[in-house]
């Protein structure tokens, strides 16, 4: 009842809020995505009023009404040509039924991810979604990550998360949202907010360690390594990193070292699950090999996976099955011309916020920029090496955090007497008692 009480006082709030700025609206449907209020209460109140869609339908019209000023680069006609290309895929897929409900969904990821880019247009604004996307995942994971710590050290924890799958896909976003928390430790202005994103941080690595998965451990370890090159305070980040290393060597047994160790196995010594991943990638090249152009279909690979696997002598691997590969997911799914524009897309987003950390490293006054920058290369860095194993080409935190990466280079690009001043406006003004979009001229918040 307590939980059932907590969700329905904040979607009170967000529903008030909403009415007065397309951005609350953001705000409040990035809760509701990466919060899940009705996984985490009981029962199915929650879950009956639907409140994706009708928070995500208000969004977009709210967000339309007001006339924000159109954004376009490269990227986002990259977007756009990838959102066309599923599109056409999943018209020439032979498994259509399949295709058309997931490319829905899809479609849904890469609007709202086009809105973050109209409506996260400021550095305040910026802050905020990066503390609603932590808090929002943040606030399960780093007290399951605590809890666990203190009532079995080193057990493993294998309770799925609803939009990142099972141990395997929890692993990597909460690897993914390490370093979002320690960007917002380090933007801090209070002190005891910096310790509390701290405290989150652990918490949430915890989480994601316990799940003994290996491609978790994979991202973990590209995690440190892009974290520890990525910061200025050197000193600072290693003595972090060296508590965290010395907290997992510490509570993590035997067993869980055992598994990570089957990583550098021999073919001939490889498992059940680490054999069927070849020979699922070997499948999803000769999926692109057939169909060149469209691959099988959008989202496919599932129900087309038994009519490519001819091989007799991997039986152990019938069925329906998955590409367990980002790459080989996209490749599979869409053909050659949807993975080039995927791999164009990633890669640009990489160089830009590499080339946006160099930039603001010259510039005292924007130092937020630059640790913003760092952190999402780092989650993308570490999204792209635990997604090698796993099929997460479509999870909406990932499109998210492409989404920002553009949004952080429009902000970079700005003036800095510009960006100084918008920084120094107060964080938030006093909403106008209208709705938003009958007034589609005024804002809520600084610009």
């Amino acid at each position: 009842m307590l939980r059932l009480i907590f969700v329905f006082l904040i979607i009170a709030f967000g529903s008030f809020a909403s009415i007065f700025s397309p951005f609350y609206a953001l705000l409040f449907y990035l809760w509701n995505a990466y919060f899940r209020p009705d996984n985490w209460t009981y029962g199915g109140l929650i879950a009956s009023l639907n409140l994706s869609f009708l928070i995500g339908a208000y969004l977009v019209l709210a967000t339309a009404f007001s006339r924000p000023r159109l954004r376009v680069g490269v990227r986002i006609v990259l977007l756009a040509l990838f959102f066309a290309d599923t599109l056409f895929s999943t018209t020439q897929s032979e498994h259509f039924y399949y295709s058309w409900p997931a490319w829905i969904e899809f479609s849904k990821v890469l609007i709202v991810s086009y809105v973050i880019i109209l409506l996260t247009n400021d550095r305040t604004r910026f802050r905020y979604v990066l503390l609603i996307v932590a808090i929002s995942l943040g606030f399960e994971c780093a007290k399951q990550g605590w809890a666990q710590l203190y009532r079995a050290p080193g057990a493993a924890n294998n309770n799925p998360i609803p939009f990142l799958g099972d141990n395997n896909g929890v692993a990597v976003g909460t690897m993914m949202l390490v370093p979002i928390l320690s960007a917002l430790a380090q933007t801090a202005t209070r002190r005891w907010e910096g310790f509390a994103h701290r405290f989150v941080l652990i918490g949430v690595f915890l989480r994601g360690i316990t799940t003994y998965s290996r491609g978790g451990f994979l991202a973990a370890s590209v995690l440190g390594i892009f974290s520890l090159a990525r910061a200025r305070k050197k000193i600072r980040a290693f003595v972090g990193a060296g508590v965290i290393i010395a907290i997992v060597l510490t509570v993590m047994p035997q067993a869980f070292w055992d598994k990570m160790n089957t990583i550098n196995a021999s073919e001939s010594e490889l498992d059940n699950s680490a054999a069927g991943r070849l020979h699922f990638w070997v499948i999803a090249r000769e999926m692109a090999d057939a169909k060149p152009l469209t691959g099988v279909g959008f989202s496919a690979y599932n129900p087309a996976y038994s009519t490519y696997n001819h091989a007799t002598q991997y039986g152990e691997f019938s069925g329906d099955r998955s590409s367990h590969s980002i790459w080989f997911g996209v490749l599979a799914d869409l053909g050659y011309p949807g993975f080039v524009l995927f791999v164009a897309l990633f890669g640009s987003s990489m160089w830009s916020l590499w080339s946006i950390s160099r930039k603001m490293r010259r510039d005292p006054e924007r130092q937020d920029i630059r640790i913003y920058a760092n952190a999402l290369l780092t989650s993308l860095a570490t999204f792209a090496v635990g997604g090698t194993f796993l099929p997460l080409q479509y999870n909406e935190m990932f499109w998210h955090f492409i989404a920002l990466g553009i949004t952080l280079r429009f902000l970079a690009q700005e003036q800095p007497s510009e960006a100084t001043a918008a920084l120094k406006t107060p964080a938030l003004r006093p909403a106008p008692l209208q709705p938003a979009f009958l007034n589609a001229s005024r804002s809520t918040l600084p610009k």
